[in-house]
């Protein structure tokens, strides 16, 4: 191996190469864009900065995209990457594109859909995770004998599942909630992600 070959390779501190899977590195900048949207939410809502909702619905549907296209990781679940769950994918991912471009055309109609997984997502994981203890086939003793890790993680998805449901109805009813109420629930699913990026590096 040659000199320059193992500079290009090497290297240690921030210079070294990052051990970061592919899934969490994309989860990353989603929940940086929430922390720093539901910031910027505030003083939107106070009249204090100009806002574009299609940029934001439509990077929302692009980063859902890349996800599904990269990963398979919907709002409702993973799938394996089929040819459909691609084309899927690239759907989203023109409207998204187009919504930033054109404002003002797409803007209902990515809010309801965005909205709908949101809701649908939350409820689906949700009823996959506790519907085995309610009928019976799983049980609370269990949970109790998870690490703790293991815990968190649960508690963590849970908890995400049940944001995402509320930043969904937000979405389909926005008269609905006060402004500042959606920010804050923006904020917390950012962090929320983020915290999930930083259990699964420590599983990992």
């Amino acid at each position: 191996m040659t000199p320059n070959a193992s500079t290009a390779t090497g290297g240690t501190g921030l210079f070294g190469e990052a051990s970061l899977p592919l899934s969490i590195a994309l989860i990353i900048p989603v929940g940086v864009l929430l922390v720093l949207l539901g910031l910027l939410l505030f003083p939107v809502n106070q009249g204090l900065i100009p806002f574009s909702p299609d940029g934001q619905l439509g990077l929302l549907l692009v980063i859902m995209a890349i996800q599904m296209l990269a990963l398979g990781e919907t709002p409702v679940g993973q799938y394996r990457r089929s040819w459909l769950l691609i084309g899927i994918g690239i759907v989203f991912a023109a409207l998204g594109i187009f919504s930033c471009i054109v404002p003002g055309i797409l803007t209902d109609a990515i809010r309801v859909l965005l909205a709908f997984l949101n809701i649908a997502g939350g409820a689906i994981l949700l009823t996959k995770r506790f519907l085995p203890m309610l009928q019976g086939t799983g049980s609370a003793a269990e949970l109790a004998h998870l690490p703790p890790i293991y815990k968190r993680l649960l508690g963590t998805l849970t908890v995400l599942n049940v944001v995402a449901i509320a930043f969904g109805i937000s979405m389909l009813l926005p008269g609905l909630v006060p402004g500042m109420v959606i920010a804050g629930i923006v904020v917390i699913n950012g962090l929320l992600l983020l915290s999930l990026a930083s259990i699964l590096i420590k599983i990992g």
